[in-house]
């Protein structure tokens, strides 16, 4: 209890200044900072604070009508407390609300009442808390257009000893609409581009709508600040017609100065270069300071990768001019694996792998991976040298041995594979690749498909490919919002031969409607691959079901697959996926729900059978390496032989 009072149990050195000294300064200071402690004189007024300390002390642990005085024995003070019995909120009584439901008014209150459906059994009375509910119920009220509202203040009962009934009352008055806006000081946008957005939700003659009023003037102060004018303030003062029961909205906007970098300053990065941050940056000495740079430069600087966390930091110089200190918190971009692993399609494999990110600091990423297992091998080296020749130019290699036992035959290749992409304007890619590949199908059994035996024996196979893509997602570790879409275009020939186009659209939305931390994503994909006048290549075809396509399926099992459950692969697909996420950790763990539907399939008509659906929930945690995924996942609508869900485990993400 002392802990509460803010009382020290050690007790204080006291004493006496000779009276022919004089206090200095710093001694003065130092007996003034003594701390409140045991074995000096309390006053009156500290012993009262000290009593109201513990009545909102017990206030917290439920004991609303408990009493404390005081006395003095001897040199002790003595607390005598009367705890009363413990209580909870029964009900809360709102009485005089006629416009608004009364489950809306409760919503806004941190104060709750008892409900066992959601868990609140004994939900405990705060005074101080109710009267910060009251002045919510007013906000809302007058964000409402409700402007004559009047709430009392709140009447709490005791009955039966441990039930609180509180009853609040309010005169709700009339609701005032909306008869105009005015803009002061506006002399760099017009009207209507301020209200350009608004259109729809903005209509003179309806009621006033708060939220929409403040949105308004996030608007203005958006559209200034993107001008330079970063201290931008807008006033919004309401005008009331009593008599006719009217609002009008003027924004009286005070747009400050501009101001023009100076210097950039880069902090944190003990191994990333300088010149790596500074490519990604959006704004440089002498250019004008805007919001939308800084925003940019920090979405360009997490999609590397290579960054847990990026601030910004201004600081202001004489003659509108500032400098710009850029933190960065580092996050680790090597991986060292060595292990044994096991799947369903790989068996029994051993691996090492060692994959560096930002290589010594420059932003080139290097791989080299080895795994070895009765059924599956996966040997490659790779690396991928970033803005080559000083430019948004990206160079890259694949070298790779890959063996993978399917039960039923067995492919087997080794390839060489180059690349180049570019980035043009500010956020799209383009970039052409080549794939020149030997390889084997052998082992074959008799009782594949046809269109595998086929190709059983060695080939040779060369492909090109382009590729563009425009991508505005903010973090690829942890997107909250943005979209990628891709287009893909891949022609290949040699002993088969193949054309396939693939397209994908992703959309990362915040709810920006009731402006809570859920995170809304949208997924559709669509391929085709068709032969040119040979052979389609097995690897070419698409394997719809899995971690990465339809979640509760096994591997390519959402689309063909022969009658011992091998997919077969299928020469369209077609993908939705749907997820609402929210964080449960900030920065750390995040849940979700997702429905996804689709289809591997050969023909047009088999979607008029049956499009699979599935459905679950799933856990994301973000780990230093790289974001894992746990999730179950639920079928609707399996196939014949089908399994009907599975959990599945992701390194990586979905979108």
């Amino acid at each position: 209890m002392l802990q509460e009072l803010g009382i020290e149990e050690k007790r204080e050195e006291v004493g006496t200044v000779p009276f022919f000294s004089t206090l200095g300064p710093e001694l003065s200071e130092k007996l003034h900072s003594l701390k409140k402690g045991l074995g000096r004189v309390f006053s009156i007024e500290e012993i009262e604070e000290m009593r109201k300390k513990i009545l909102k002390y017990y206030e917290k642990k439920g004991f609303y009508k408990a009493k404390v005085s005081y006395y003095f024995k001897g040199n002790i003070l003595v607390f005598k407390i009367d705890e009363g019995k413990k209580a909870y909120i029964k009900e809360i009584v709102i009485i005089g609300n006629k416009e608004l439901d009364e489950d809306e008014i409760e919503d806004v209150m941190e104060t709750k009442e008892r409900n066992i459906w959601k868990l609140r059994i004994h939900p405990r009375l705060e005074k101080e808390v109710l009267y910060e509910d009251i002045e919510k119920i007013r906000e809302l009220y007058l964000n409402k257009g409700f402007f004559e509202v009047e709430i009392e203040d709140p009447k709490i009962e005791l009955k039966n000893g441990e039930e609180y009934y509180i009853f609040i009352k309010i005169k709700e008055g009339p609701q005032y609409k909306l008869s105009g806006i005015e803009f002061k000081n506006n002399d760099l946008y017009t009207k209507d581009e301020i209200l350009e957005k608004f259109k729809r939700e903005l209509k003179i003659g309806d009621f006033y709508n708060g939220e929409l009023i403040k949105k308004i003037k996030n608007e203005i102060v958006d559209k200034y600040t993107e001008l330079g004018y970063l201290f931008t303030r807008v006033e919004d003062e309401k005008i009331l017609d009593r008599e006719n029961k009217l609002v009008k909205v003027v924004y009286n906007i005070n747009k400050g100065s501009i101001y023009y970098v100076n210097f950039v300053n880069i902090y944190g990065n003990y191994e990333s270069r300088d010149y790596v941050i500074r490519r990604e940056l959006r704004f440089a000495p002498g250019d004008l300071f805007k919001r939308k740079s800084l925003f940019r430069s920090q979405a360009r600087l997490y999609r590397l990768g290579f960054y847990n966390g990026i601030g910004f930091n201004p600081k202001f110089r004489d003659d509108n001019k500032l400098d710009v200190d850029v933190n960065v918190q580092e996050r680790f971009t090597g991986q060292i694996s060595v292990g044994a692993g096991y799947s369903q399609l790989t068996g029994l494999s051993f691996f090492a792998s060692i994959k560096k990110g930002n290589f010594m600091g420059t932003g080139d990423t290097v791989s080299v991976s080895l795994t070895v297992g009765s059924q599956y091998r996966n040997n490659e080296v790779s690396y991928l040298h970033k803005w080559a020749f000083y430019k948004p130019l990206d160079l890259g290699f694949s070298l790779y041995d890959k063996y993978v036992d399917y039960g039923t035959f067995v492919s087997q290749k080794l390839g060489f594979s180059p690349s180049i992409s570019m980035e043009f304007k500010e956020y799209y890619r383009t970039g052409v690749g080549l794939t020149l590949e030997k390889g084997n199908i052998k082992d074959v059994q008799p009782e594949v498909p046809y269109y595998i035996q086929k190709q059983s024996g060695p080939y040779d196979l060369y492909s090109l490919y382009w590729f563009i893509n425009r991508n505005t997602v903010d973090n690829p570790i942890l997107p909250t919002q943005g979209s990628d879409l891709t287009l893909n275009i891949k022609l290949g020939t040699g002993t088969r031969d193949f054309y396939k186009a693939y397209t994908s659209a992703s959309f990362i939305i915040p709810d920006h409607l009731l402006w809570t931390d859920f995170i809304f994503s949208f997924k559709a994909r669509y391929g085709l691959v068709r032969p040119i006048s040979k052979e389609i290549p097995l690897d070419e075809y698409f394997f719809v079901g899995g971690d990465f396509t339809i979640r509760g399926f096994d591997y390519g099992m959402a689309g063909p697959y022969d009658e011992y459950l091998n997919p077969l692969g299928a020469e369209n697909e077609l993908i939705l996926n749907y997820q609402i996420s929210h964080p449960l950790i900030e920065k750390f763990l995040w849940g979700y729900v997702f429905v996804d539907q689709g289809r591997g399939f050969n023909s047009f008509n088999d979607l008029k059978g049956r499009i699979y659906t599935s459905y679950g929930f799933g856990l994301k945690i973000v780990t230093p390496m790289a974001p894992i995924d746990i999730y179950y996942g639920i079928v609707s609508n399996p196939p014949p032989r089908v399994g009907k869900s599975r959990f599945g485990f992701v390194l990586g993400t979905f979108f």
